[in-house]
């Protein structure tokens, strides 16, 4: 079912989804999927997601413009935690998504590109590598833009946990970065697993743009893993080392990617990016950044300040 590259705000739909990530992907289209204008446009962006019926619909131009809308509202939402590493904010409306913890953080990942952040983040054979904790990833179906995906995290003691989603893939109109969208969808797409208990993930949103020092990344994430026994604001006071810990595992792996190509270092021509890698830009960061995309080692020291084993160490930022 071929897909219209919509525009909403600065982000471009890539029509392939996770193709363009490098995942092969043999997956049919959806039967008459439900589009966002079969709903009430009157029906606020946060309750729509809430709703049994938004969870059987695919991802349109609307919903993402609705999505920017409150990501980029600083309206919106109350500072939380702020270190030298990362920033975390918290919706104002604690009742949101029936008091599921909706976060939104930012900060950056020096010394590294996009392309590789990105195939580290949603390239899932490469994933398969490094990351024991989140696996079992199957695109089960693919409709204008949109692709079906479950996948599972592992969170021992605890049972497993898994997720069904709609994803997209959307790149940022002056070609500087990636964001990939996903809201949950119904879990009717896809049983549920012999012991793993099904996770609602609302919606999560993953900005990541190229800037002269690195990859500034924004997440913002909304999601109710099911355990009753730890209540909310325990999972909140969480995230900042989480997320710590998960920013140092991307250093880390995109550290050994350096001077690689990976498959979505094609939506990179190299002459699109040297703006974010003159001189000027560099010394302004204070950071080194080789090309990106060549596949040629650069001869520049990427990582040449980061200590990754330990992220209280990390110096260099583009932030």
């Amino acid at each position: 079912m071929e897909a219209t590259a919509w525009v909403a705000g600065d982000w471009e739909l890539l029509p392939d989804g996770l193709r363009v990530i490098g995942n092969d992907i043999d997956a049919p289209p959806l039967d008459n999927p439900e589009s966002e204008e079969e709903l009430d446009h009157d029906t606020p962006f946060v309750e729509k997601l809430n709703s049994a019926r938004a969870r059987q619909r695919i991802i349109t131009q609307r919903e993402a413009e609705e999505l920017l809308a409150v990501v980029h509202c600083d309206a919106y939402w109350d500072a939380f935690h702020r270190d030298e590493f990362i920033e975390v904010q918290r919706h104002k409306d604690r009742s949101l998504f029936g008091g599921a913890v909706f976060v939104k953080i930012s900060g950056c990942f020096p010394g590294t590109t996009v392309d590789h952040v990105a195939h580290r983040y949603m390239n899932f054979k490469d994933r398969a590598k490094w990351d024991k904790q989140m696996d079992g990833f199957k695109v089960l179906n693919h409709s204008k833009g949109n692709d079906l995906l479950y996948s599972v995290i592992h969170s021992p003691p605890l049972s497993d946990r898994d997720f069904m989603v709609f994803h997209t893939v959307l790149r940022h109109r002056s070609r500087s970065g990636l964001m990939f969208y996903s809201p949950s969808a119904d879990d009717a797409f896809y049983p549920k697993q012999p012991g793993a208990v099904r996770a609602t993930q609302f919606m999560a949103a993953h900005q990541l743009i190229q800037e002269a020092g690195g990859v500034r990344f924004m997440t913002s994430t909304a999601i109710d893993p099911h355990t009753a026994f730890l209540p909310r604001w325990v999972l909140t006071l969480l995230l900042p080392s989480e997320f710590k810990r998960w920013r140092s595992s991307v250093l880390r792996r995109c550290g050994e990617l350096r001077g690689q190509s990976v498959p979505c270092t094609m939506l990179w021509p190299e002459e699109e990016i040297q703006q974010a890698d003159t001189p000027e830009a560099v010394a302004e960061n204070k950071a080194s950044l080789g090309t990106l995309s060549t596949g040629v080692p650069s001869d520049k020291n990427v990582l040449n300040d980061i200590v990754i084993e330990d992220n209280e160490h990390v110096t260099t930022c583009c932030c």
